[in-house]
């Protein structure tokens, strides 16, 4: 479940401002998964043939699971783990009761036109929506700016999609939102989010030059574009961070990064255990709070895939990639278009200088399991899982007939 902080609520300011749940979550981790259950019941067959098939994300969470026998904080890990399989849960329950996963767009654009003019009236009427470091930077309803700007790249590719798939005389109010939703992320001042963007923009400029003109020269270019750019500002590191308003450091990400290093070099097969190291108890996360590089007392490397690391260790790493790999190879069995792909691709761009995967209290870490679920739904609803098991059953019934009679195979 996503459930964030109260609104126009500061980040922590002290060690005593951090903790790991509240009232609300508590209810809602146990209200909504056990009704999601209920709902699952009577599809349990198809449940259980959805988790054989997908396989990766069930071993992934599993071994997550099991990394918390060794965490320091035993109980404050599991109910970590609750709340991700939790969401799961609901992910399924919602999935597998839709007509197709592209229906649950149209209720999150309903969602969404609410919040994005709610947004834009807080900003405007409340100076505790502005927040106020080095520079202004919009925050909203949330407690800091990159969590809105998280949010308004989601509601970006929400109504880029509206756009694309209504018809010319209906564009226009999608197209608004879609506007509304760049001025966001442009006012979030996030250059993660942004950056974000203008990847999928390029990608979606290469898949749609590949269609229309159906030669790699596209490839050519874009790879070619990309190649000049990099090499051109490759000795001006901190030229190139300035532009999308970041230090050399990339706002004291990099001394955060070495840290956590170090703490992984102690556990990097089997990690801390799931959730087991941001706990405001910690010794070593009080350690870095006394460090001055830190003043504004981290809850997360900023990097979602160290978080993993030092928490379920290379196992977890190297089954995260399974995930990734197995998706876009499952993605191309697949003979439509399949919407979702532009949440996963963006989540685990916005992962690399923020840690939302598999973090059930982040929006973008519920889209990166709910497009995930979502494309193994469409190849269970589309008949692609069903061919395949019905050939490799009928390969041992083709082979028992080519035996002599009164034969067994063993």
């Amino acid at each position: 479940m996503v459930v964030g902080t109260m609104p126009l609520r500061d980040g922590a300011e002290d060690v005593r401002d951090i903790t790991t749940s509240n009232p609300i979550n508590q209810v809602v981790d146990t209200v909504i998964p056990f009704v999601s259950l209920l709902c699952l019941w009577p599809r349990r067959s198809t449940v259980l043939s959805l988790l054989i098939r997908e396989k990766y994300l069930t071993l992934f969470l599993t071994w997550c699971l099991i990394t918390i026998l060794w965490s320091d904080f035993t109980f404050e890990s599991f109910k970590l783990w609750i709340r991700l399989f939790g969401s799961t849960i609901v992910i399924l329950a919602l999935l597998l009761n839709l007509k197709s996963p592209d229906e649950a767009l149209k209720y999150l654009r309903a969602v969404f036109a609410i919040y994005i003019p709610v947004t834009f009236l807080v900003i405007a009427f409340i100076p505790a929506a502005t927040q106020r470091d080095d520079f202004a930077a919009w925050r909203g309803l949330t407690s800091h700016k990159n969590l809105l700007g998280q949010i308004s790249f989601i509601s970006t590719i929400i109504w880029a999609l509206a756009v694309q798939k209504a018809p010319s005389k209906k564009r226009i109010v999608p197209g608004l939102f879609l506007i509304a939703s760049l001025i966001l992320v442009v006012g979030t001042k996030s250059s993660t989010n942004l950056i974000i963007l203008l990847t999928l923009l390029m990608l979606s400029l290469y898949l749609f030059a590949e269609r229309r003109f159906r030669r790699p020269v596209s490839l050519a270019i874009l790879g070619c574009a990309l190649i000049l750019f990099f090499l051109g500002n490759a000795f001006k590191l901190e030229d190139t961070t300035q532009a999308f308003g970041k230090d050399a450091t990339l706002t004291g990400r990099t001394d955060l990064w070495d840290a956590v290093l170090s703490e992984i070099e102690t556990h990097p097969f089997i990690g801390c255990g799931f959730g087991g190291f941001w706990i405001p108890t910690n010794p070593s996360v009080l350690t870095l709070y006394e460090d001055d590089k830190f003043p504004w007392l981290p809850n997360e490397a900023h990097d979602g895939y160290l978080d993993l690391l030092n928490e379920t260790g290379y196992v977890g790493l190297f089954l995260l990639t399974l995930i990734v790999v197995s998706y876009f190879k499952n993605l191309t069995k697949l003979r439509k278009a399949h919407s979702w792909k532009w949440f996963f691709i963006g989540v685990l761009i916005l992962n690399v200088t923020e840690s939302t995967l598999f973090r059930s209290s982040s929006l973008t870490g519920w889209f990166f399991i709910f497009s995930y679920v979502a494309l193994h739904v469409e190849l269970l609803q589309s008949g692609t899982f069903t061919s395949v098991i019905k050939i490799r059953s009928a390969i041992p019934r083709k082979f028992e007939q080519l035996q002599p009679a009164g034969t067994r195979c063993y």
